[in-house]
């Protein structure tokens, strides 16, 4: 069993206890049947979420690799040396289970964005050049057996845009070569992210439901259009990338969790109202226990209806730019007028300029730098949140524990 080692300094006062902190524990066990592990894997070039589920079935959530190195980006981590594909993968094999160590299950693409599917930059291997994004190197370096995106039918990206295009080429190849199969998000159905190899074990208990996607909101037993008809829209009206996101909820015993890509809660500015997909979104999910916040937390999401819909106990914001986390959403998302309950927020990174915009309220944050392993017990009725260093390639020491958080409130949703 490999463990990670911590050092914790503390000053131990008469009956005084730390909340959430267990300063006694100096290890972070592996993987264990039973246990669901959701690894936010920080970067600092766009979003990656690892997951091992109860049986060993694994699956990766987005592959970002925006090549962003300008003043408003955070630094790249561990740092601008290393893709952001050799950092997933080397993170993921460090903690992927041994037995199902030789490829990855699922992989979800939530939308085609560089943040989340990985920009075309050139790049020498073995003295000849390639045109990579961080999806193509992760399967490159880590198989994947099936990949879900949101499909091809609906909006898809232009004939200049050379990061779906060289993603689509990727695709066809691996498609025919690879035996990997791809398909698009189904709306609605339990069954495309299913356990693999316990699934008699742990499916009454487990499973993750197809939510939304390119405008269809799975609602009861039935698939809801939000936007009108393309051909009755002005150009200008038409859906934006981010709205046609894929949107997950996943449900383990009485602990349920969200992840939605980038769709947006707030319409720019003089767009229609339908531009909030948020809203819409939230109600037909309902509570969860643990919500990644829309977009990195910009400006255009995280609406009151979001937050109050869901009223999680933990917030996890994947972030790279200095405008991630606003200072709007994190005085929303602190507010005990939109459901009185207690809450976390953890975020994997903190722009120097985004720190002194949000002012006393950074102090408010649970963390501000690291990956951020959310590990919920078997059975699905207690988890912690864990937040391990990413200055260093290969070394994920525990930097906190966060916990236990009782999984009660599912149940009175």
């Amino acid at each position: 069993m490999k463990y990670l080692l911590f050092h914790i300094l503390f000053v131990l006062f008469p009956a005084f206890v730390l909340y959430g902190q267990d300063i006694s524990e100096k290890t972070l066990p592996t993987w264990e049947e039973g246990y669901l592990d959701i690894h936010h894997i920080n970067t600092g070039r766009g979003n990656s979420t690892f997951l091992v589920l109860p049986d060993g079935t694994t699956m990766l959530i987005d592959a970002g690799d925006n090549n962003r190195v300008d003043e408003r980006a955070v630094s790249s981590k561990p740092d601008s040396t290393i893709t952001a594909a050799e950092c997933i993968v080397n993170y993921i094999k460090h903690f992927m289970p041994v037995k199902h160590g030789k490829y990855i299950d699922y992989c979800l693409i939530t939308h085609f964005h560089s943040d989340h599917l990985g920009a075309v930059f050139e790049r020498k291997v073995s003295n000849k050049n390639y045109y990579l994004t961080g999806i193509t190197e992760v399967h490159q370096l880590l198989p994947i057996r099936k990949i879900v995106d949101r499909g091809y039918q609906y909006m898809c990206p232009g004939e200049t845009n050379e990061t779906f295009l060289n993603y689509k080429r990727f695709i066809d190849y691996i498609s025919l070569n690879d035996r990997t199969k791809v398909e698009p998000f189904d709306v609605g159905t339990f069954r495309q992210f299913s356990l693999i190899y316990l699934p008699d074990e742990y499916d009454t208990q487990f499973n993750i439901q197809n939510i939304y996607a390119n405008g269809q909101l799975w609602i009861g037993n039935k698939k809801k259009y939000l936007f009108p008809e393309l051909e009755t829209l002005k150009k200008d009206f038409f859906p934006r990338e981010n709205m046609l996101s894929c949107v997950i909820k996943m449900t383990y015993g009485n602990f349920a969790y969200y992840t939605g890509g980038d769709i947006p809660g707030f319409p720019k500015v003089g767009m229609p109202t339908w531009h909030d997909v948020e809203s819409a979104v939230a109600q037909e999910v309902g509570h969860v226990e643990v919500a990644v916040l829309n977009h990195h937390g910009y400006e255009d999401t995280t609406n009151e209806t979001f937050i109050s819909s869901l009223s999680p106990q933990v917030f996890v914001v994947q972030t790279w730019n200095a405008a991630h986390l606003n200072h709007a959403v994190l005085n929303r998302i602190l507010s005990k007028r939109l459901y009185p309950y207690n809450r976390d927020v953890f975020v994997t990174n903190v722009h120097p300029a985004a720190k002194i915009v949000t002012g006393n309220l950074i102090n408010k944050l649970k963390s501000t730098q690291g990956h951020v392993l959310i590990r919920v017990e078997e059975g699905g009725k207690r988890y912690w949140v864990y937040v391990l260093d990413d200055s260093k390639f290969g070394d994920y020491k525990l930097l906190s524990k966060s916990g236990p958080y009782e999984c009660i409130r599912n149940e009175q949703h």
